[in-house]
């Protein structure tokens, strides 16, 4: 009887017998091939969640109009709208500078509101809200920008909030 060797080799045979491969080296590389899928799995979980992003707010209140500039970027994995949230008093009339700094075609729209035209990189467009008195999201509605993480959150605070010295809009 034929030593047995299925826990030795894998392969078939070649014209100088048989061909060896140990079977640690089959596990290695399945092993390696499944650490790859989870680190691609990784990364496309890690943008859905924002990526290198840090989330930024500014805060605007007082008389008159508050012009806020809004900048629409490409992010390390993804896109981007700097600042991710604008805190604003209740009551304070607010126009959006919107600036694509990206280099790709971006918009912004608020829901239930204004949205501007489509801009091109380095474009440039305002967008009156008018007097803000409850919260709005906003985002980019080109396709899968959104979900690439190109969002706007525009909150309504306490109008004390603003007036303890913490930064306002330029």
């Amino acid at each position: 009887m034929p030593p047995d060797r299925s826990s030795t080799t894998t392969g078939l045979p070649d014209e100088q017998g048989s061909k060896k491969r140990p079977r640690w080296r089959v596990l290695a590389a399945a092993g390696v091939i499944g650490l790859l899928v989870l680190a691609v799995l990784g990364v496309g979980a890690f943008a859905l969640s924002g990526g290198f992003d840090k989330t930024t707010s500014v805060r605007v209140s007082g008389t008159g109009t508050q012009v806020v500039r809004i900048a629409l970027v490409d992010a390390v994995i993804g896109f981007d709208v700097t600042p991710d949230v604008l805190e604003v008093a209740s009551g304070t009339h607010v126009i959006l500078n919107v600036v694509n700094e990206g280099g790709e075609d971006h918009d912004l729209a608020v829901d239930g509101g204004r949205k501007t035209r489509t801009l091109g990189p380095g474009q440039s467009q305002r967008l009156d809200l008018g007097t803000v008195v409850g919260d709005r999201p906003a985002s980019c509605t080109l396709p899968g920008h959104k979900l690439a993480g190109m969002t706007l959150d525009i909150q309504v605070v306490d109008s004390s909030a603003t007036e303890r010295g913490e930064p306002e809009a330029i």
